[in-house]
């Protein structure tokens, strides 16, 4: 935990000290000589937090962060120690890389603020740990992201954004910097901004704006972008704000190398939210911008495969690779 009554910019205290509670480890580590910590707070809201295994090590080791699904109002940390991803931990710890995964607040309904307020959780988790490199024996450069679903979308949305430091903050925590060294995507959507998905990723299909809100429904929508009325839908304001949340437009060619995979889903006009949200196309979509501005990428998407990168590079061995370049 964080010994702070607050970690606002308003009564942010000269310094910060970390109390690490080290704990038995949530998951098998066989034989691993790692440390656990659960629920360290990085802000002061209740979902706010993170866990976090620390190999032994006596140099400061690299960092691999996950991010969790959910469609920004369901899901948890823990997702990541489903037995799927047990053994990625377990390999990436063997390579002397720390792992975390975090939390954020979720959308309520009627959302006031919309995707914003979970993105920008997740920025602050990256900025926490930077800020506190040396109590978990990291290197703070050496940051690699690894996102499901939403938290695949958190991440792209963090890579390509420019630096998002504030160096005149009065927080020290909102002065570290935001970018990262890769970032590895699974199931994940393109952008925030709904309508590309009817121009650019569904184009073929013909998808209109009203068919896609009868499969999402329209206060999903609403909920996402922090309003509840079309009226409000319909003003600079929401236009800015897509453009905020527009990952395909933000690629650039300083943006870290991308892995991702989109192929768990028909290549079929999708008929519900899920076959929506994760549909191949959204893959294809980021490669396509990737490839235009020249930012490396691994990707592979279609069910049956449409596209698979020729070197078959795991998502594991992607972050690997990333964190120790």
């Amino acid at each position: 935990m964080v010994l702070s009554s607050c970690v606002k910019e308003t009564s942010l205290p000269v310094s910060l000290v970390l109390d690490i509670q080290y704990t038995k480890p949530i998951i098998d580590l066989e034989g691993i000589d790692a440390r656990f910590a659960a629920d360290i707070f990085y802000d002061d809201f209740d979902l706010t937090n993170f866990d976090i295994f620390l190999p032994k090590s006596l140099e400061p080791t690299g960092l691999v962060v996950f991010i969790h699904g959910g469609g920004f109002k369901a899901g948890d940390k823990s997702f990541f120690y489903s037995d799927y991803f047990q053994a990625n931990i377990r390999d990436i710890l063997r390579n002397n890389i720390a792992v975390a995964t975090i939390n954020y607040r979720l959308l309520e309904q009627h959302d006031p603020i919309g995707v914003i307020k979970p993105l920008n959780d997740s920025k602050r988790a990256i900025q926490f740990l930077r800020y506190f490199h040396k109590d978990f024996n990291i290197r703070k450069d050496d940051i690699a992201l690894f996102g499901s679903s939403a938290g695949a979308g958190t991440a792209l949305w963090l890579a390509t954004n420019d630096d998002m430091r504030e160096s005149h903050s009065n927080d020290y925590i909102n002065k570290e910097g935001t970018r990262v060294k890769g970032i590895a995507l699974r199931i994940s959507q393109s952008t925030y901004n709904f309508e590309k998905w009817i121009t650019d990723v569904f184009d073929e299909y013909g998808m209109t704006w009203d068919d896609y809100i009868d499969v999402v429904g329209e206060n999903s929508l609403f909920d996402m972008y922090g309003i509840s009325s079309w009226e409000e839908y319909d003003t600079p304001e929401i236009e800015e704000y897509k453009k905020k949340v527009d990952m395909l437009v933000m690629i650039s060619s300083d943006d870290p190398e991308i892995w991702i995979q989109n192929s768990f889903h028909p290549n079929e006009l999708p008929m519900t939210r899920t076959d929506v949200n994760h549909h191949a196309f959204h893959a294809r979509e980021i490669r396509e911008y990737a490839d235009a501005a020249g930012v490396a990428n691994v990707c592979t998407y279609g069910k049956p495969i449409l596209y698979s990168d020729p070197s078959g590079e795991s998502y594991v061995d992607f972050l690997i690779r990333k964190v120790n370049e």
